[in-house]
Protein backbone atom coordinates (compact mmCIF):
# COMPACT_ATOMS: atom_id res chain seq x y z
CA UNK A 1 0.00 0.00 0.00
CA UNK A 2 1.45 3.34 -1.08
CA UNK A 3 1.39 6.09 1.56
CA UNK A 4 -0.20 9.19 0.03
CA UNK A 5 1.95 12.06 1.27
CA UNK A 6 -0.35 14.62 -0.35
CA UNK A 7 -3.12 13.68 2.08
CA UNK A 8 -1.13 15.47 4.79
CA UNK A 9 0.50 18.19 2.68
CA UNK A 10 -1.04 19.39 -0.58
CA UNK A 11 1.95 21.69 -1.11
CA UNK A 12 4.64 18.99 -0.93
CA UNK A 13 6.62 19.19 -4.18
CA UNK A 14 9.57 16.82 -3.63
CA UNK A 15 10.12 13.61 -1.70
CA UNK A 16 12.26 10.48 -1.47
CA UNK A 17 10.74 7.01 -1.66
CA UNK A 18 11.63 3.36 -2.17
CA UNK A 19 10.62 1.56 -5.37
CA UNK A 20 8.33 -1.37 -4.53
CA UNK A 21 7.37 -2.54 -8.04
CA UNK A 22 8.35 -2.00 -11.68
CA UNK A 23 6.21 -3.45 -14.47
CA UNK A 24 7.34 -2.10 -17.83
CA UNK A 25 6.87 1.65 -17.55
CA UNK A 26 4.61 1.35 -14.49
CA UNK A 27 6.28 2.16 -11.17
CA UNK A 28 5.01 1.80 -7.61
CA UNK A 29 6.55 3.42 -4.53
CA UNK A 30 6.22 2.93 -0.78
CA UNK A 31 5.10 6.58 -0.53
CA UNK A 32 4.40 9.39 -2.96
CA UNK A 33 3.38 13.02 -3.41
CA UNK A 34 2.01 12.25 -6.90
CA UNK A 35 -1.79 12.46 -6.86
CA UNK A 36 -3.38 9.51 -8.68
CA UNK A 37 -6.41 10.28 -10.85
CA UNK A 38 -9.56 9.91 -8.77
CA UNK A 39 -12.71 11.79 -7.85
CA UNK A 40 -12.60 13.66 -11.15
CA UNK A 41 -9.15 15.16 -10.49
CA UNK A 42 -6.41 14.46 -13.04
CA UNK A 43 -3.29 12.59 -11.96
CA UNK A 44 0.03 14.32 -11.44
CA UNK A 45 3.03 14.46 -13.74
CA UNK A 46 6.68 15.16 -12.93
CA UNK A 47 9.92 13.21 -12.55
CA UNK A 48 11.48 10.35 -10.62
CA UNK A 49 15.26 10.96 -10.56
CA UNK A 50 14.93 13.08 -13.72
CA UNK A 51 12.94 10.42 -15.61
CA UNK A 52 9.54 11.66 -16.73
CA UNK A 53 6.30 10.62 -15.04
CA UNK A 54 3.62 11.29 -17.67
CA UNK A 55 0.62 10.42 -15.48
CA UNK A 56 -0.41 8.88 -12.16
CA UNK A 57 -3.44 6.63 -11.76
CA UNK A 58 -4.90 3.67 -9.89
CA UNK A 59 -4.73 0.24 -11.51
CA UNK A 60 -6.47 -2.49 -9.52
CA UNK A 61 -6.28 -0.20 -6.47
CA UNK A 62 -2.50 0.15 -6.89
CA UNK A 63 -0.99 3.65 -7.01
CA UNK A 64 0.85 3.61 -10.35
CA UNK A 65 3.30 6.17 -11.74
CA UNK A 66 3.25 5.89 -15.53
CA UNK A 67 6.73 6.63 -16.86
CA UNK A 68 7.51 7.99 -20.32
CA UNK A 69 9.92 5.07 -20.79
CA UNK A 70 10.92 1.98 -18.84
CA UNK A 71 12.87 3.33 -15.86
CA UNK A 72 16.57 2.78 -15.22
CA UNK A 73 16.01 2.20 -11.49
CA UNK A 74 15.07 -1.12 -9.91
CA UNK A 75 12.91 -2.43 -7.07
CA UNK A 76 14.46 -1.62 -3.70
CA UNK A 77 16.24 1.52 -4.87
CA UNK A 78 15.48 4.96 -3.45
CA UNK A 79 14.31 7.61 -5.90
CA UNK A 80 13.77 11.36 -5.63
CA UNK A 81 10.38 12.49 -6.88
CA UNK A 82 9.45 15.97 -8.08
CA UNK A 83 5.92 16.80 -9.16
CA UNK A 84 5.17 19.34 -11.90
CA UNK A 85 4.19 22.02 -9.42
CA UNK A 86 2.92 24.63 -11.89
CA UNK A 87 0.47 22.09 -13.29
CA UNK A 88 -0.57 20.75 -9.87
CA UNK A 89 -1.06 24.22 -8.40
CA UNK A 90 -3.37 25.21 -11.26
CA UNK A 91 -5.37 22.03 -10.64
CA UNK A 92 -5.59 22.87 -6.94
CA UNK A 93 -6.85 26.37 -7.72
CA UNK A 94 -9.46 25.10 -10.17
CA UNK A 95 -10.59 22.28 -7.89
CA UNK A 96 -11.15 24.64 -4.96
CA UNK A 97 -12.81 27.22 -7.23
CA UNK A 98 -15.21 24.59 -8.59
CA UNK A 99 -16.59 23.89 -5.10
CA UNK A 100 -17.11 27.59 -4.48
CA UNK A 101 -18.71 28.05 -7.90
CA UNK A 102 -21.13 25.20 -7.24
CA UNK A 103 -22.25 26.83 -3.99
CA UNK A 104 -23.30 29.98 -5.85
CA UNK A 105 -24.67 27.99 -8.79
CA UNK A 106 -27.09 26.22 -6.46
CA UNK A 107 -27.84 29.50 -4.70
CA UNK A 108 -29.03 31.11 -7.95
CA UNK A 109 -30.47 28.13 -9.86
CA UNK A 110 -31.49 25.82 -7.02
CA UNK A 111 -30.04 22.40 -6.33
CA UNK A 112 -29.01 20.43 -9.42
CA UNK A 113 -27.64 16.91 -9.19
CA UNK A 114 -24.05 16.72 -10.41
CA UNK A 115 -23.66 13.77 -12.81
CA UNK A 116 -19.97 14.07 -13.58
CA UNK A 117 -16.90 16.23 -13.18
CA UNK A 118 -13.28 16.49 -14.24
CA UNK A 119 -10.56 18.95 -13.36
CA UNK A 120 -7.13 19.33 -14.95
CA UNK A 121 -4.76 22.27 -15.29
CA UNK A 122 -6.86 23.88 -18.05
CA UNK A 123 -10.39 23.88 -16.61
CA UNK A 124 -12.93 22.24 -14.36
CA UNK A 125 -15.94 20.63 -16.02
CA UNK A 126 -19.11 19.90 -14.04
CA UNK A 127 -22.26 18.33 -15.52
CA UNK A 128 -25.69 18.71 -13.91
CA UNK A 129 -29.17 17.33 -14.47
CA UNK A 130 -31.18 20.32 -15.66
CA UNK A 131 -33.93 20.39 -18.27
CA UNK A 132 -33.70 24.08 -19.14
CA UNK A 133 -30.80 26.04 -20.59
CA UNK A 134 -28.88 27.90 -17.89
CA UNK A 135 -29.75 31.57 -18.19
CA UNK A 136 -26.60 33.48 -19.30
CA UNK A 137 -27.36 36.54 -17.15
CA UNK A 138 -27.89 34.38 -14.07
CA UNK A 139 -24.71 32.40 -14.79
CA UNK A 140 -22.84 35.71 -14.97
CA UNK A 141 -24.13 36.48 -11.47
CA UNK A 142 -22.75 33.14 -10.33
CA UNK A 143 -19.37 34.10 -11.78
CA UNK A 144 -19.45 37.55 -10.13
CA UNK A 145 -20.50 36.19 -6.73
CA UNK A 146 -17.82 33.50 -6.89
CA UNK A 147 -15.11 36.02 -7.74
CA UNK A 148 -16.22 38.36 -4.96
CA UNK A 149 -16.03 35.43 -2.56
CA UNK A 150 -12.58 34.35 -3.76
CA UNK A 151 -10.89 37.71 -3.25
CA UNK A 152 -12.23 38.04 0.30
CA UNK A 153 -9.65 35.47 1.38
CA UNK A 154 -11.47 32.65 3.16
CA UNK A 155 -9.21 29.96 4.67
CA UNK A 156 -9.70 26.37 3.54
CA UNK A 157 -9.78 23.51 6.03
CA UNK A 158 -9.96 19.74 5.59
CA UNK A 159 -10.99 17.34 8.33
CA UNK A 160 -11.02 13.54 8.40
CA UNK A 161 -13.59 11.59 10.41
CA UNK A 162 -13.20 8.21 12.10
CA UNK A 163 -14.18 6.43 8.86
CA UNK A 164 -11.58 8.28 6.81
CA UNK A 165 -14.08 10.57 5.07
CA UNK A 166 -12.44 13.87 4.18
CA UNK A 167 -14.55 17.04 4.40
CA UNK A 168 -13.48 20.24 2.64
CA UNK A 169 -14.66 23.60 4.05
CA UNK A 170 -14.28 27.22 3.00
CA UNK A 171 -16.52 29.84 4.58
CA UNK A 172 -20.12 28.58 4.22
CA UNK A 173 -19.12 26.00 1.58
CA UNK A 174 -18.71 22.39 2.67
CA UNK A 175 -18.49 19.05 0.87
CA UNK A 176 -16.79 15.66 0.93
CA UNK A 177 -13.63 15.71 -1.19
CA UNK A 178 -10.33 13.81 -1.19
CA UNK A 179 -8.60 15.99 -3.80
CA UNK A 180 -5.84 18.56 -3.39
CA UNK A 181 -6.71 22.19 -2.64
CA UNK A 182 -5.32 25.66 -1.92
CA UNK A 183 -5.08 26.96 1.65
CA UNK A 184 -6.99 30.18 1.04
CA UNK A 185 -9.52 31.34 -1.54
CA UNK A 186 -7.45 34.43 -2.42
CA UNK A 187 -4.73 32.21 -3.93
CA UNK A 188 -7.04 31.39 -6.82
CA UNK A 189 -7.41 34.82 -8.39
CA UNK A 190 -10.45 35.31 -10.63
CA UNK A 191 -12.37 32.69 -12.60
CA UNK A 192 -14.62 32.72 -15.64
CA UNK A 193 -17.54 30.44 -16.42
CA UNK A 194 -18.77 28.97 -19.68
CA UNK A 195 -22.01 27.09 -20.24
CA UNK A 196 -22.20 24.05 -22.54
CA UNK A 197 -24.82 21.42 -23.32
CA UNK A 198 -23.40 17.86 -23.10
CA UNK A 199 -26.73 16.22 -23.91
CA UNK A 200 -30.47 16.31 -23.46
CA UNK A 201 -31.52 17.09 -19.90
CA UNK A 202 -28.03 18.12 -18.83
CA UNK A 203 -26.11 21.36 -18.53
CA UNK A 204 -22.34 21.76 -18.26
CA UNK A 205 -20.47 24.53 -16.47
CA UNK A 206 -16.77 24.97 -17.25
CA UNK A 207 -14.61 26.94 -14.83
CA UNK A 208 -11.27 28.36 -15.94
CA UNK A 209 -8.77 30.76 -14.39
CA UNK A 210 -8.96 34.32 -15.66
CA UNK A 211 -5.45 35.09 -16.88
Amino acid sequence: MTVRLYDEDHYLREFDAKVTAVNGNHVELDKTAFYAESGGQSGDTGTLIDENVVYTKYIDERHVHVMENEPSFKVGETVHGVIDWDRRYRIMKLHSASHMMEYFLWKHFGYMKRTGSNVDDKKDRADYLHEERLDPAMLKKVETDTNNFLVEGYPVSITVDSEGIRTWRCGPVEMHCAGTHVKNSDEIGLIQLKRKNPGRGEERVETSLKE
